[in-house]
């Protein structure tokens, strides 16, 4: 009861945080919950992290929580503000940019690598992913066409058979997985996705490695440009952060 007191007077309780367990370190349950809250985009770019507000609805101290917020900033999930505390890490164009660049020349040379590899299981389970990707999409789930969009990469990311790739590549996983949300929530860019992975999916089978790896490229750097037309890049103080189309009115 005294608990609810204290969340209720901290304000309304943030989307995707819970009381943790004792089972674990608590600092290190209160990191991963955050990381994954930050990651799932239940915790926005922009978004203030208040020690308090955070604690209490987690059911523990402070130190863990600041524990878990300055390991948060040593990823690049959270900046500080100078006196004001931390936000979730708004990148920059820059960023994006970059980020889609470095992702478009490793996944290509993956899916080229998977081409090499396809056998009839491989592309069964593909062909698996897509037919419940477009079941989804009929019914706008976006957290299914969210989940089986990763699991479509991890299958060719897998097969490609690269050690040292797929490391490479799981550096930008949590980066990936922020975006892919709010690229999928268009129910526009989600149609256009599948058919992107449809016509992948044909140039593997025809063994067409260099079609495989072009229509790879096109389609993550589509993707960068439709995240950069829509979102925000505000000037002010901090010129150089994105904010999403609805941020000031989730803040």
């Amino acid at each position: 009861m005294g608990r609810e007191k204290t969340v209720s007077k901290m304000g309304r309780p943030l989307k995707g945080i819970r009381a943790v367990g004792k089972r674990r370190p608590v600092g290190e349950v209160a990191y991963t919950a955050l990381r994954e809250a930050i990651v799932k985009g239940d915790l926005h770019p922009g978004q203030r992290l208040v020690e308090s507000t955070l604690s209490s609805q987690m059911g523990i101290s402070r130190i863990p929580v600041r524990e878990a917020i300055k390991k948060l900033e040593q990823d690049g999930l959270v900046e500080k503000l100078d006196k004001r505390g931390f936000i979730v890490n708004n990148p920059s164009r820059e960023e994006i940019e970059e980020t889609f660049g470095i992702r478009a020349i490793l996944e290509s040379y993956a899916a080229a690598l998977c081409t090499q590899h396809m056998n009839q299981r491989i592309l069964n389970k593909i062909e698996d992913t897509l037919s419940r990707y477009r079941d989804a999409l009929g019914r706008a789930d976006i957290a299914k066409m969210t989940e089986l969009n990763a699991q479509f990469d991890q299958i060719i990311i897998s097969t490609a058979g690269s050690k040292k790739l797929y490391s490479l590549i799981e550096n930008f996983r949590d980066f990936i997985f922020r975006y892919r949300n709010q690229l999928l929530a268009s129910m526009n860019y989600a149609s256009i996705s599948l058919s992107d992975h449809e016509r992948i999916v044909e140039a593997m089978k025809e063994g067409d490695v260099e079609k495989v790896e072009k229509l790879v490229r096109e389609h993550l750097l589509r993707g960068k440009d439709i995240l950069l037309r829509d979102i925000n890049f505000e000037g002010g103080d901090r010129p150089d952060t994105v904010k999403s189309s609805g941020d000031a009115k989730r803040i």
